[in-house]
């Protein structure tokens, strides 16, 4: 009695694994032909309104067939109401209602230029041009902009007329930037290489 009552559920177990077997098969699986029956159930035939017949007009036409829905005059077009129909009414006291006041348009915006043009004289260049010569660390391109309203590309040009040697601040910088960028991490490196190759894509169009 104890054999058969411990026999008895691996039994049923190895019976009904063929039928759990297939029942997760069945539930996984596609449904046969999904996508022709999806399309035959999409394809719906046009209103009759909408097919040209003989008594169709020949011009352009505008067919207006709502929806059947019960008749309200929110949704209802003005234009369609006969005149005689009352719903013209509503329709006239209602817009009396949800009228908005008249709306005032906002005063014109007036672009304001930060940076004028054609200000500087030629005492402020040789004023720029003796700043950097004297104390090129101190006088950056940015604080001579600042300092004189004008943009750092005009300090640039000037500075390059007055026999200004910017080499070592330029090998400076670099020498900064690939410091930086020898503590780099693989990741950011390969993000850094990865935004320099979409910038060339995006320029080239592609």
């Amino acid at each position: 009695m104890d054999a058969r009552l411990i026999r008895r559920p691996a039994i049923d177990l190895l019976s009904g694994r063929g039928q759990c077997l297939l029942s997760l098969n069945a539930t996984s699986r596609r449904h046969q032909s999904s996508f022709r029956r999806t399309k035959q159930h999409l394809n719906i035939k046009p209103d009759a309104s909408f097919l040209l017949s003989n008594n169709s007009p020949r011009q352009d036409h505008i067919v207006f067939n709502p929806p059947s829905s019960a008749p309200s005059p929110l949704i209802t077009p003005f234009k369609f109401l006969p005149k005689e129909d009352k719903r013209r009414q509503l329709l006239a006291k209602t817009a009396e209602k949800v009228a908005p006041a008249p709306a005032r348009l906002p005063p014109p915006v007036t672009r304001k230029r930060g940076i004028p043009h054609h200000h500087l004289s030629d005492t402020d260049i040789a004023e720029i041009q003796r700043l950097k010569r004297e104390e090129p660390e101190k006088w950056t391109n940015l604080k001579l902009s600042r300092k004189f309203n004008c943009s750092a590309m005009f300090i640039s040009i000037c500075l390059s007329q007055c026999g200004y040697d910017d080499t070592a601040a330029r090998q400076a910088t670099k020498a900064k930037e690939e410091a930086a960028k020898a503590r780099w991490g693989p990741r950011k490196r390969m993000a850094r290489e990865d935004k320099q190759r979409r910038m060339e894509l995006a320029l080239r169009d592609e």
